[in-house]
């Protein structure tokens, strides 16, 4: 039984969230889709994939499997940090199956994330206001995360003010939600000191903001190797793809061609829904140090998209699940064509597309090559990913710069790799 259980509902996250645990020495594997696997990891992260599901099917994916390692020590739900999915109906499968207190510490100070009397903040301003409202898929309606959770199910949910964090632990809890303010890496800090002082972290959630906090508190001292291993990635040029259609991303994109390189493919809907043929010249990717693939230049620019279906009889809520699928082919194809071993990918729905297409049923977190964005590995194959709202415009830029510098593993990681991989 793993001495942690994650339960994840994207695969951005499940990656950005298991390093964490990586990073302080636990033996991490993220599996994929329910995959089944041998439990011989500290941690083990679960990626449900049921952010854009029914709330039935929802439910159903994380009691079930939840079920599977309810005896593990420490059971960390990791949620979307702007809110989005089935966050009530999963809450519910879990006090459905513990029947005790879930403390919920959504902040994530380093990416502009914030709670305040309740409501989450992005870059200042509250969720239901920030570009996560015109999210196609799962727009952000709602910023008091209270009310979003009771809308999807009937449980208790109480917030803790900054200034009661202890007078609420040390009080009579009920059976439900507390979601605990949070605007520094201080608070999230205090929050996990008190939780652990009082006996109380068996039982939390938040993003990957507080799994850091909770790496730490239950971090495993190893005996160190003297030497670090030195990955081996073959990127020229470096691949790409962006099926995001966060502005973020979208920008990074922007930032870097002025840097570098760039051939900067944007896929017309007729090559997204694979009408038309689709690689680049060869006589192009000569002189470029970076391949981009996306689907978009602007955000405005999905609606280019929605007429295509709409003209051929597909239904727009098939659109993400088709482009995904597409891009995975291309990423593949690319892969395999270019003889690489490393990818970009931003846009956790855009990842699952390309595992899928490998056939990849889980992954090994390796390291964090900037907060929120992992490099993490499968059969010789690496992946640097990254969420589509994560990042500085400058991140692509810093991905690039790390990878021409060369990645070495930490000792701690790096014993967890050679225990796998020999």
């Amino acid at each position: 039984m793993p001495k942690l259980l994650v339960i994840a509902d994207d695969l951005t996250g499940s990656l950005d969230t298991g390093i964490q645990f990586a990073k302080c020495g636990l033996f991490t594997k993220v599996a994929i889709e329910s995959a089944f696997f041998e439990v011989e990891e500290d941690t083990i992260v679960l990626d449900t994939e049921s952010r854009h599901s029914a709330p039935d099917e929802a439910y159903y994916r994380v009691l079930v499997l939840t079920k599977l390692f309810k005896n593990a020590e420490y059971i960390y739900k990791k949620t979307d940090s702007t809110l989005r999915g089935n966050i009530g109906i999963e809450f519910k499968a879990i006090l459905d199956i513990f029947n005790s207190p879930i403390f919920f510490i959504p902040a994530y100070p380093e990416q502009g994330r914030v709670t305040k009397n309740g409501v989450q903040y992005v870059d200042g301003k509250p969720v239901a206001e920030s570009s996560f409202a015109k999210d196609p898929l799962n727009p952000a309606r709602k910023s008091f995360i209270p009310d979003i959770i009771r809308e999807q199910a009937d449980i208790k949910v109480f917030v803790v003010p900054k200034d009661r964090y202890e007078a609420i632990l040390d009080g009579d809890l009920e059976t439900g939600i507390y979601v605990f303010d949070g605007e520094t890496r201080e608070d999230l800090e205090k929050i996990g000191f008190l939780l652990k002082e009082k006996g109380l972290l068996k039982y939390t959630a938040g993003s990957a903001g507080f799994a850091e906090t909770l790496a730490n508190l239950t971090r495993i001292n190893r005996q160190k190797s003297l030497s670090l291993l030195e990955l081996q990635l073959e990127a020229k040029p470096l691949i790409v793809i962006c099926g995001s259609i966060n502005e973020r991303s979208l920008r990074q994109i922007e930032y870097i061609k002025g840097r570098r390189k760039v051939l900067d493919i944007i896929l017309s809907p007729e090559e997204a829904f694979k009408k038309k043929r689709f690689f680049p010249k060869i006589s192009d990717l000569r002189n470029c140090e970076v391949l981009v693939v996306r689907t978009l230049k602007d955000p405005s620019d999905i609606e280019l998209y929605k007429e295509y279906a709409i003209a051929n009889s597909i239904k727009p809520e098939d659109i993400p699940s088709i482009v995904s699928k597409r891009l995975g082919e291309i990423s593949a194809s690319l892969l395999r064509r270019l003889k690489q071993n490393v990818i970009v990918v931003f846009g956790g729905d855009t990842f699952l597309g390309i595992v899928r297409k490998l056939d990849i049923k889980w992954l090994y977190p390796l390291l964090e090559v900037d907060k929120g964005v992992v490099l993490s590995e499968w059969q010789g194959k690496f992946f640097i990913t990254k969420a589509g709202g994560f990042g500085d415009e400058d991140t692509l830029e810093r991905i690039i710069n790390s990878i021409e510098k060369g990645f070495r593993i930490s000792t701690e990681v790096e014993d967890a790799y050679r225990r796998y991989y020999g």
